[in-house]
């Protein structure tokens, strides 16, 4: 991520770093609400395709789920076509829970 926001810094002109550094100084822009904003943006976003059948979805489409998963600090999102696709992906979630578990157990 060091790469990504040194590579987004070097993009920009001498004129805009500084008035950048002045308004964070100043407090004018809040990182955490641009940050936030961004990423409420992104898992708002439905995937180009289901995950269970790599069907395209339709953006507009109302039978669209898309769930978002996983701990805190390593989220992850999976989107579907219909009810049956995030059915199956359920099921074979439980499946690998109940197998992680199992495993636990084993050792």
């Amino acid at each position: 991520m060091y790469y990504r926001l040194n590579e987004f810094l070097n993009s920009l002109e001498h004129y805009e770093l500084v008035k950048l550094k002045q308004e964070l100084e100043k407090g004018t822009i809040s990182v955490a609400k641009v940050l936030q904003e961004k990423i409420r943006e992104l898992e708002k976003k439905h995937a180009g395709c289901c995950t269970t059948c790599s069907n395209t979805l339709d953006p507009y489409n109302t039978n669209n789920y898309t769930i978002i998963f996983g701990p805190d600090d390593f989220r992850k999102k999976a989107s579907f076509c219909g009810l049956d696709c995030l059915e199956y992906f359920l099921i074979k979630l439980k499946q690998m829970k109940k197998g992680e578990k199992n495993a636990e157990k084993i050792e």
